[in-house]
């Protein structure tokens, strides 16, 4: 599905529901977003005209391969998986993203179909912005563009730290390292440690760390019996660190 007139309808036909545009809790979530990061109330206030908020359930496709829709997302609550389609038709996962976090950015620049794909793990409320609106917001206020300059060179560290792990870690080091990431940016603090909520498959994990479904769960029981995960129900749970 591709084009603004088919987003609109998988919208209706997922019964999405949107908050009015005078919703006072716009603000809030707003000014949880790294995007207004050490803006004012007032600033943020000043720019909610822009922003719609809208709730997406577990498995909504936010957007597919070759959309051309301009739509920029925050999210306020929830999880957006963001996967890539290899030539032979896999679905890798390349990041998943939590509150405070923005996906979508690239049609702030360029008018290409998408290249990605964008689907809900966790029922989320997300903001939704046209891309030439916040274009024009980031051309008018220098410290939102930097707060977006600061997203994006974040995610090119998390590239290169995937890619040295891909090189030199074992797959159940990759494994962990993702957990403890997904722990810090998604996690609940339990006792004796972080719980991870997301309800990953193994084929999920196996795109994010480089490896095989099956090779996942081999190493993932490794991890548990080591105890350097545990389980909680359906949820993972990361040990806090011991000190050195």
């Amino acid at each position: 599905m591709s084009g603004l007139g088919s987003a609109i309808e998988q919208f209706a036909a997922m019964r999405v529901e949107r908050t009015q545009d005078d919703d006072p809790n716009k603000v809030w979530y707003l000014r949880q977003n790294r995007l207004f990061a050490e803006a004012t109330d007032a600033e943020v206030s000043g720019n909610q005209g822009i922003f719609t908020m809208c709730e997406m359930p577990r498995g909504t496709r936010v957007f597919d391969l070759g959309d051309t829709t301009r739509v920029v997302y925050l999210v306020k609550r929830g999880a957006v998986r963001i996967a890539r389609e290899t030539p032979d038709g896999k679905d890798v996962t390349v990041a998943l993203l939590g509150a405070g976090d923005l996906f979508g950015e690239e049609t702030l620049f360029d008018g290409a179909p998408r290249t990605t794909v964008a689907v809900v793990v966790e029922d989320a409320l997300l903001c939704t912005a046209r891309a030439e609106d916040l274009f024009a917001l980031l051309s008018r206020d220098p410290a939102l563009a930097l707060n977006v300059a600061k997203l994006l060179s974040g995610r090119l560290d998390d590239a290169r730290a995937a890619m040295e792990d891909l090189a030199y870690a074992r797959v159940g080091d990759r494994i962990e390292h993702l957990y403890r990431k997904l722990a810090n940016e998604h996690g609940i603090a339990v006792e004796g440690g972080t719980r991870v909520d997301l309800r990953l498959t193994h084929a999920d994990i196996a795109s994010l760390v480089g490896s095989t479904r099956e090779t996942v769960s081999v190493e993932l029981a490794k991890l548990v019996e080591a105890q350097r995960l545990r389980h909680d129900g359906r949820s993972i749970v990361v040990p806090n660190e011991k000190p050195a």
